[in-house]
């Protein structure tokens, strides 16, 4: 069991690995195999000492500042300014303490680095305090965000790199909250996005089956999504459709290609790229998805316009570049329904957006919007049966549920969606629930019969 391990002695079992193997007790594959085994082993048993830590030295910072809070108003405005400094000086003296002492202990890493962080928000906040320095929330998240960039450079830490790619989330939000009405321009976002991505390669290239690796490209996936989306909002191109799908596709192409299936299980980054690519073909599948609005623009635009035109297509075209690989070389474990997706709403895009405006029910409405929502439909519907085929092959319980619940839910929102009758919708469920039962029933047959 990982947390009972004795690390100080397998500290000494793997310090004697390379004796063992000189004299011919074990083979060198064995030896590897041991120190795999045990260094994952390890791996697991620090990460949740790793968060305890961080979690510890986050309280212990809180805690100090509301102390110091509670008599603020007692010290002069030069005491107020020494003190704002101090748990930046601290930090960086505990910084100093890890690189030189502590370099390899990875608690101490992350703990610092959090504090790192913490010091920096107080001390920003302390001094615009005392100067009555003015400005908005998202002005103080984009100077806070700069300071603590090196903190988890320097220190190695990966909590820290998290927290930080989590804070342009909150930048975007606070962002479009300053704004209320018109969508503010989301550069900032992808100029400090991009300013982490040199860490995640770090980490993944170091090890990309650690814990670390897979939160930490978890949390940039979900900054991805919001990032495209205020992007897309901010372009005005009625391209959404195509870049969220390239989007998605993407996640799960670079999951199943980078982060390979371990014993048929998918990979935490291509699980969430395969859930994405069902609910946006849920989503698209509704006529309105495809309505037009005056908000659409394709005239001139400035050059942050430009930029996000340019990346609507630029995460499409990656996936299929990325898929079109897979295919010439033979050896992809992806779906194809999957992996066609962009394609598939590329064209769907144009059956919409290329016919004539109509001027039933809504003037933003063209007269092959039924047309692209029964396509999405059609596409939605196969991409549902090739993820069911393909759990009952790999006899994954899972994978199969899933196809049958993206079926479920395409049926459900068809059903409330349209003026079908009780009866009609009565039967679809029976027969949707029928092969959720007989599907599971196949499944678990051909485990049992894999048994004995």
């Amino acid at each position: 069991m990982a947390g009972t391990i004795n690390r100080r002695a397998v500290r000494w079992l793997r310090g004697q690995l390379p004796e063992l193997v000189a004299a011919g007790a074990i083979s060198s594959e064995n030896a590897l195999a041991i120190d795999r085994h045990y260094g994952s082993a390890e791996a697991r048993s620090n990460f949740g000492f790793v968060l305890l830590a961080t979690v510890g030295t986050a309280l212990v910072g809180a805690g100090i500042v509301l102390l110091i809070a509670h008599n603020w108003d007692d010290f002069t405005r030069a005491a107020r300014t020494v003190i704002a400094f101090i748990p930046l000086i601290i930090a960086l003296g505990l910084a100093g303490f890890v690189l030189t002492q502590r370099n390899e202990s990875r608690p101490w890493r992350e703990a610092v680095a959090i504090f790192d962080f913490a010091a920096v928000a107080t001390s920003i906040s302390l001094i615009s305090q005392t100067y009555q320095i003015q400005g908005t929330f998202a002005d103080f998240m984009r100077v806070w965000l700069l300071l603590c960039l090196p903190a988890f450079y320097l220190l190695r830490a990966s909590v820290a790199a998290a927290v930080y790619v989590l804070g342009t989330i909150v930048w975007l939000f606070a962002r479009e909250m300053a704004f209320f009405v018109r969508t503010p321009n989301p550069m900032f976002f992808w100029f400090m996005f991009l300013l982490a991505i040199p860490y995640f390669l770090f980490r993944f290239f170091e090890n990309r089956a650690s814990r670390e690796t897979g939160a930490l490209a978890i949390v940039m996936t979900i900054a991805l999504v919001f990032g495209l989306g205020f992007s897309a909002d901010f372009a005005k191109t009625d391209l959404g459709s195509v870049a969220f799908a390239g989007l998605m596709t993407l996640i799960y192409l670079f999951g199943m290609k980078f982060f390979p299936p371990a014993n048929e299980r998918l990979h935490i980054i291509a699980l969430l790229g395969g859930i994405g690519i069902g609910i946006t073909a849920i989503v698209l599948s509704f006529e309105s998805s495809w309505h037009m609005t005056r908000e659409f623009f394709w005239g001139p635009r400035t050059l942050g316009g430009n930029i996000c035109f340019v990346l609507q297509f630029a995460f499409p075209v990656a996936a299929v570049c990325l898929a079109v690989t897979g295919f010439l070389r033979r050896n992809f474990q992806f779906s194809v329904a999957a992996a066609v997706f962009p394609i598939v709403t590329a064209i769907i895009w144009g059956v919409a957006n290329l016919c004539q405006a109509g001027h039933s029910e809504s003037q933003y409405r063209t007269d092959c919007t039924f047309a692209a929502s029964a396509l999405m439909n059609a596409y939605a519907l196969w991409l549902g049966i090739d993820i069911l085929t393909r759990g009952i092959r790999s006899n994954s319980i899972a994978r199969a549920n899933f196809g049958l619940l993206l079926i479920a839910v395409l049926a459900m929102a068809r059903f409330f969606d349209s003026e079908l009758s009780f009866v009609t919708r009565g039967l679809g469920f029976i027969l949707v629930g029928a092969g959720f039962l007989i599907a599971n029933v196949v499944l678990f047959k051909k485990r049992a019969a894999r048994t004995v």
